[in-house]
């Protein structure tokens, strides 16, 4: 990952790295990052102003790299709050931001926002490969056109590529067959390509596996729970 890459480990001090997801909240962001330049939790309730002070003397002068991951929420007044928090830091400091959201980039950016394309199929294709044919001397021609069709139907999404390749790895073709014809592709909605490709994975789950899974959707996104806490449960 290009944010553990030395060269942007000496460039900036202090490295920040949060998930906002939808659940956007000022004082929950705020502490989320104190915590990660700290090293350690917060315990108690804290006010919104004296954690913004604290904010502000870590960041004070420093050059820093905050990325604030999967932005959802398009309040304009709320992320001009927390902008004028974070503009304490060195000159070259960089607040870096991702979102599906086109409206976000532009509340958000001072710099013409980058817009990922999807990948070419050709790369698509590559990328399956190397899920599906790891460790594989000689590759079977009928799984090769099966796999190309597939690879199609993912849209250039390399979650979709990586993820039915790593569920088709060492699987027969009759498996692949029934990936490449199942009705799933047809389900519609903007995630079309996310959903088709993630719910093969999940059935070929072990049942105890999914239950989990299907349990731990209860919990709100991005809760973080203690492991002994869910054994537990």
């Amino acid at each position: 990952m290009v944010f553990n890459d030395q060269r942007v480990t000496e460039h900036f001090y202090p490295k920040i790295w949060i998930c906002v997801s939808d659940d956007f909240d000022e004082k929950r962001l705020i502490k989320a990052i104190v915590e990660s330049i700290e090293g350690r939790p917060l315990f108690g309730e804290m006010d919104l102003a004296p954690l913004q002070k604290n904010l502000q003397e870590l960041l004070n002068r420093k050059r820093y790299l905050l990325v604030l991951d999967d932005v959802w929420n398009e309040d304009q007044h709320k992320w001009a709050n927390l902008r004028q928090v974070l503009k304490v830091g060195a000159s070259g400091a960089f607040v870096l931001t991702t979102t599906r959201l086109k409206k976000v980039g532009s509340i958000m950016g001072t710099l013409q926002p980058y817009e990922l394309s999807n990948l070419s199929q050709e790369n698509c294709w590559l990328l399956f490969m190397q899920r599906a044919f790891v460790y594989q001397e000689e590759i079977n021609p009928n799984l090769v056109a099966i796999g190309k069709e597939i690879v199609k139907k993912c849209g250039g999404v390399p979650l979709a590529a990586k993820t039915l390749g790593g569920l088709l790895c060492f699987k027969k073709e009759s498996e692949w067959e029934r990936v490449k014809d199942s009705e799933i592709w047809n389900l519609c909605g903007e995630e079309n390509t996310i959903f088709p490709t993630l719910r093969p994975s999940y059935h070929h789950l072990p049942l105890d596996l999914r239950q989990c899974f299907v349990y731990c959707a209860v919990f709100p996104k991005d809760t973080q729970m203690e492991k002994e806490k869910l054994i537990s449960l």
